[in-house]
């Protein structure tokens, strides 16, 4: 089985509503537990950056069903790649909320110092994510 890792960022769509992210994760858990995807997601209100590890099918399986999500606008994909190893293999679905987005995180990994994964490249996004790994543990 070949594991690969996607990273993608997508804008909240009008129809998101206050509590979807809690649904969002509560339905990634048990999803990606059952089909063995690891991943982290951030969200801001505004944007989703989310990275998701697995095996080549699973990780497309669940992709397309995110990409159908009517709370998602603008997919873009910014990284897909195959792994030799996980980096979030502790989690069905890390999460990380918008307390941690700091401004000298962003600076440090993107164009801007507001969180916006758009400005980030998909390198850039997985060492953010990485380094956001080690501070919730």
């Amino acid at each position: 089985m070949f594991l690969v890792q996607l990273i993608y960022a997508s804008k909240v769509s009008d129809m998101f509503l206050p509590g979807d992210v809690e649904s969002i994760l509560a339905s990634a858990r048990d999803n990606n537990k059952a089909l063995g995807i690891t991943g982290m997601l951030c969200f801001n209100s505004t944007y989703f950056l989310q990275c998701l590890e697995g095996s080549r099918a699973a990780v497309n399986k669940i992709f397309n069903t995110i990409s159908t999500d009517s709370r998602h606008d603008d997919m873009l994909i910014l990284a897909y790649s195959e792994i030799y190893k996980r980096d979030f293999g502790d989690w069905d679905m890390g999460y990380v909320s918008e307390s941690k987005l700091t401004r000298k995180l962003m600076l440090k990994y993107s164009s801007t110092d507001l969180f916006n994964p758009f400005s980030m490249q998909g390198t850039s996004a997985l060492s953010m994510l990485s380094e956001l790994k080690s501070e919730i543990g």
